[in-house]
This record gives structure tokens, sequence and C-alpha cells, in this order.
């Protein structure tokens, strides 16, 4: 999974729309017609701008605060500071330069882990495969919930954490009955190679979905 160059995706799709936004600003800054640009247009660009700056790097980085209290001139000047903003934060990115270090090194040791079960899974060595299986997802679990603030045990397990996280309306009823399949599975102790397979491949679209995306729209 790499996160990082999810990341930079997302920033070349802003520029690349920031570009296109300064182009139309430059038609109509030299007719005359500095701000006849559509404002929902425009509004619209930078908002996602901010967004995608606060959860990549925080909301006291420079990053964000350099681009949130930028002096507003015209549309076209303006979307020029934006543009050199969000291009230097882009680089910052591919340099390697994120706020949410924790997570981000969190999200890669996990998928470090379920490549490491795979390769048991290959070898025949299907328990030491089921407890790193069910050591992952308990932890991702534990991650999100202390992602989004949610009070939560210690020792809570699969169950309970899911639990938690359906009440909190993090994941759907349909998700719960996942982790909850998955965990009597590993109490079982009994999963073969291809049910281990399928397990390592659904935990690792969980993560996905539910931590690793986490650090494009953390708060």
């Amino acid at each position: 999974m790499d996160v990082t160059g999810r990341v930079i995706k997302l920033f070349d799709e802003l520029v690349a729309e920031g570009e296109a936004i300064k182009q139309k600003c430059k038609k109509l800054y030299f007719s005359g017609q500095k701000k006849d640009i559509s404002p929902e247009l425009f509004s619209e660009w930078k908002i996602k701008c901010l967004s995608l700056l606060k959860s990549t790097f925080g909301s006291s980085s420079p990053q964000f605060d350099s681009f949130a209290n930028a002096k507003f001139f015209d549309y076209y000047n303006a979307t020029q500071v934006f543009l050199g903003i969000l291009k230097a934060a882009s680089l910052d990115v591919k340099k390697g330069y994120f706020f949410h270090k924790d997570l981000m090194l969190s999200v890669n040791i996990y998928d470090s882990l379920l490549g490491r079960a795979r390769r048991y899974i290959a070898n025949q060595r299907l328990r030491k495969a089921e407890a790193i299986l069910e050591a992952v997802l308990r932890e991702v679990l534990s991650k999100i919930c202390l992602n989004k603030k949610i009070p939560f045990e210690q020792d809570d397990g699969i169950a309970a954490l899911a639990e938690t996280l359906l009440k909190a309306e993090i994941i759907p009823e349909t998700v719960k009955n996942e982790l909850l399949a998955l965990q009597e599975r590993f109490l079982q102790s009994n999963a073969s190679a291809g049910e281990l397979t399928a397990a390592n491949d659904w935990i690792l679209n969980f993560l996905n979905d539910y931590l690793g995306g986490q650090i494009l729209i953390l708060n």
C-alpha cells in the first residue's frame, strides 16, 4: 500500500485543477474583469486544498498556516500564491515530511506484518500466520479508536472493538459481522491456507479503507 503515492496523487490533482483555474483567471485579469470568475469554483478548490493540507500536515503546520492565512488579492494573483504553497507542500510530501508520522509508520508496519503472514501461509506455517493476522487486526481496530478519540479498554478483543466502532458509526453492520467471523475463525485455530489468504486480503483492504485513509482525512 503506497500511502505516500496516494497523497502525492491528490496534490497533483489539485495542482492541475488550480492551473486550470489560473488560466481562466488570467484571461479575465488581463481583460479587466479581475473578479468575474465563478466564486463557487474558486472556493471549492481552495477548500479542498485546505482540507488536504490540514489532513496531511496538521492545522499547526507551516504548510497549512501559510495557505490559510495567505493575503487574498484578485483571483488570478491569489491562485498563483496558493499554487506556489501547494507545490511546495507536495514537494515536502515527496521528501517525506509528513505531519502524521506516527500514523503513517503504523500503517506501514501493519502492511509489512501482513506481508509476513502471507509468506507464512505460502510455507504452510498456518498457525503463525493466524497469530499475526489476529494481532494485526486487533491493533488496527485499536488504532482507529485512538485516532477517532473513541474510548475503549486496553484489553478489548476484536469483537468488543468492532462493537465500539459500530456504535460510534465508524463501521457498518456488515463490516462488524465480518470482523466477528474472523475472530471466530481465529478462536477455532483451524483455518485452511485458502481461508487465511482470504482473511489476509480482507484485513489489508480494511486497513486501507479505515486506517490508511485516515492519513488523508484526519482532522
